[in-house]
């Protein structure tokens, strides 16, 4: 779903395609969920807002219905304030969303992707491979650029 620092999140939910700009604290350290980072913020606030658009819903109904401010919620989707303890959950179930995306767009990891990159490292450079269009295993190399043949 993510690409990088800086790219977009892409969820899709039976017809329904939701975009978020993810951004990390730091290319290359994912951060484990529950982990905070201010630098997270404008991705899960492009979610929400999508979210709560797409659906036609006031920020005060969902607001209401989330059991938080509608001033919170407003500052939420400016990206202005994170989302706190056990409001993703809520975000989640109430939009019918994996809890997983609303995490990716946090800038958080789940523990479970974390642990199983753990065991198999090896898997990182599959998937880059796959997402950011390298063949498996070149990573370049002293004088060339990554995916230009030995000579």
């Amino acid at each position: 779903m993510t690409r990088g620092q800086g790219s977009q999140c892409v969820a899709t939910f039976g017809n329904s395609t939701y975009v978020c700009e993810v951004s990390t604290s730091s290319p290359g350290s994912p951060r484990r969920a529950g982990s905070k980072s201010s630098g997270s913020t404008g991705s899960a606030a492009s979610l929400l807002r999508s979210l709560r658009e797409r659906q036609g819903r006031s920020l005060r109904v969902v607001a209401e219905d989330l059991g938080v401010a509608p001033s919170q919620l407003s500052r939420i989707e400016r990206g202005q304030r994170g989302l706190g303890e056990g409001l993703p959950e809520r975000i989640a179930d109430y939009y019918g969303v994996s809890a997983d995306v609303v995490a990716l767009a946090e800038g958080r990891v789940p523990e479970d992707v974390l642990l199983i990159l753990s065991e198999h490292p090896d898997e990182l450079e599959r998937l880059r491979a796959k997402y950011q269009g390298q063949p498996a295993g070149d990573q370049g190399g002293p004088g060339r650029e990554p995916g230009e043949p030995n000579e």
